[in-house]
């Protein structure tokens, strides 16, 4: 190697991303891709997976539904992360609060909590090696609220609270784990939450 040129700041680490064929996940891929990790991208649609491997060629994926029982085993049999990323989640329906219904004001804790709770559940059963890094990708959300979205701030919220407790129960079993939420400060227009915002004036 010449002098003066550093490696890449991830060349020799396996990374997993759930949620990985738009958006954040998305961005995240592509950041991880440049610098150097094994990236597996997952995805519930084969058709922008397809999309992300041309534009990044080294980059494997993955499509299946990750709020499935057998998802995470099938994940961590592809690729056993060094950082496993989760920030898949579903668009949550935006209406004044009387306006919903239970599976309208739900729909974040059916997806967002259920896959974040099956992958931590995961990372400590199998377990995966001492040193991983698991990130769940919460929301500002979490702290402000989000009167128009439904359950979409206490989904968030119960992220972070995961969070902690997966990581009590690393600590506790001395796995060696870590685990992480991470919270972006404001709505990214580059994700569908930020595309599908019509009015943005209104608080989410």
């Amino acid at each position: 190697m010449n002098e003066g040129i550093d490696a890449p700041r991830f060349h020799d680490k396996n990374v997993v991303v759930i949620g990985a064929s738009r958006g954040l996940g998305r961005a995240i891929v592509a950041a991880f891709y440049a610098e150097g990790a094994q990236v597996l991208a997952v995805a519930r649609k084969a058709e922008p997976l397809d999309r992300l491997a041309d534009e990044f060629p080294i980059v494997q994926i993955l499509a299946l539904d990750a709020t499935s029982e057998g998802a995470p085993a099938q994940v961590f049999e592809t690729l056993t992360p060094d950082i496993l990323v989760v920030c898949a989640g579903a668009i949550p329906h935006m209406a004044p609060l009387v306006e919903q219904n239970w599976e309208q004001f739900s729909r974040n804790w059916n997806s967002d909590v259920k896959l974040s709770l099956l992958f931590s559940q995961s990372a400590l059963t199998t377990p995966l090696p001492a040193g991983t890094t698991v990130i769940l990708i919460s929301s500002g959300a979490a702290v402000n609220g989000s009167r128009l979205s439904g359950g979409y701030a206490g989904a968030k919220r119960m992220q972070m609270f995961l969070a902690n407790y997966a990581q009590q129960e690393s600590d506790r079993l001395q796995l060696g784990l870590c685990f992480l939420a991470l919270m972006p400060g404001g709505i990214m227009p580059d994700t569908d939450l930020g595309q599908g915002r019509s009015q943005p004036t209104l608080p989410l």
